[in-house]
């Protein structure tokens, strides 16, 4: 680090902007070189008799000129020539290493996933038709051989669908939003479980619906609450993660999933299956979309089989299948 101090006699302005054409004609002179930290903000306000928010504000200034880059807990460099030349796909260093964030509902960590990610990458850039396609825009429903591809996938995992029944989206938040946002208008009731993904809370209040909690318990969803307010007022649709709901991680019994889409048939209720939180075949109860065909709208997420940073959905006839 080189303790350089300027004159600001030299130039005219506020202090802070002569600081920052002080760093300016440093830089061009050749008296601060690429990749040189300026002084920590407090030495050199010191040494200049300023306060640290006039350094704070000259570097500031300097960085938006393109003349230095500051660094979050390091410092502020002067900017080398080829960050002025190349645009940067690092990232920053992971300080997580061996800690597990139970905040996000993720897969288990698997080197595997970065392999395949490597493999899979090297294969879209060696050919120039998946590239071609990539740049272009992409049907409303996405490209049917890549629905092809995720409902064969689909049915491996023991969700028969067929790929005109998919709707590619970005993600399960953004598919939660087409399903709220095609089925219900503003102000109509949306039912959800009386705890439920802040997501689809947000997703209900960004088109302006009237969203009712309905209490539940080790079972899920009582059907006895939702039978109360369907006398007050049926909701026009109703969302519910079935398996394991977030954030209770109670899954709807069976019993319970005959009775919801009795009484879905009953007022004439479409039912948002939010099936994110994947569980195996074996684990899980029998999909809505399966039980009620003709009312039921299934959004299904990869991120939690494959990688939450693959953000890839699809969504289909009555039935969404996503990856975020």
């Amino acid at each position: 680090m080189t303790m350089w101090v300027p004159s600001l006699a030299e130039f005219s302005g506020s202090r802070y902007r002569a600081i920052a054409s002080a760093i300016e004609a440093a830089i061009q002179a050749g008296e601060l070189l690429p990749g040189e930290r300026l002084p920590p903000q407090r030495r050199l306000a010191d040494a200049l008799g300023v306060t640290i928010g006039t350094v704070t504000r000259g570097y500031t200034e300097a960085e938006r000129s393109g003349w230095v880059s500051a660094r979050v807990g390091s410092g502020t460099y002067v900017r080398s020539k080829t960050q002025d030349n190349a645009v940067s796909l690092t990232f920053p260093a992971d300080e997580t290493v061996g800690v597990i964030d139970l905040s996000l509902s993720l897969p288990p960590p698997h080197p595997l996933r970065q392999s395949l990610l490597s493999e899979a990458l090297f294969a879209l850039s060696q050919s120039g038709a998946a590239l071609a396609r990539g740049v272009t825009y992409q049907e409303s429903q996405g490209r049917r051989e890549h629905r092809e591809v995720l409902a064969r996938w689909l049915n491996t995992l023991g969700m028969p669908l067929m790929a005109d029944e998919l709707l590619i989206t970005q993600g399960g938040q953004h598919g939660i939003s087409l399903a709220l946002s095609t089925l219900l208008r503003p102000g109509e009731l949306l039912a959800a479980d009386a705890l439920t993904y802040p997501g689809a809370i947000s997703a209900a209040q960004q088109f302006h619906l009237k969203l009712v909690g309905i209490g539940q318990d080790s079972e899920g969803m009582r059907m006895d609450l939702l039978e109360a307010q369907c006398a007050r007022q049926p909701p026009r649709a109703i969302y519910l993660t079935p398996e394991q709901n977030n954030p209770t991680g109670a899954c709807l019994s069976a019993p319970r999933r005959e009775q919801l889409v009795a009484l879905a048939r009953r007022h004439d209720i479409w039912l948002i299956e939010d099936g994110v939180q994947y569980l195996p075949a074996e684990q899980r109860g029998t999909p809505l979309y399966k039980l009620a065909p003709e009312r039921t709208l299934f959004v299904f997420s990869t991120a939690k089989v494959l990688a939450g940073g693959c953000e890839l959905a699809c969504c289909g006839r009555l039935k969404v299948c996503t990856s975020g």
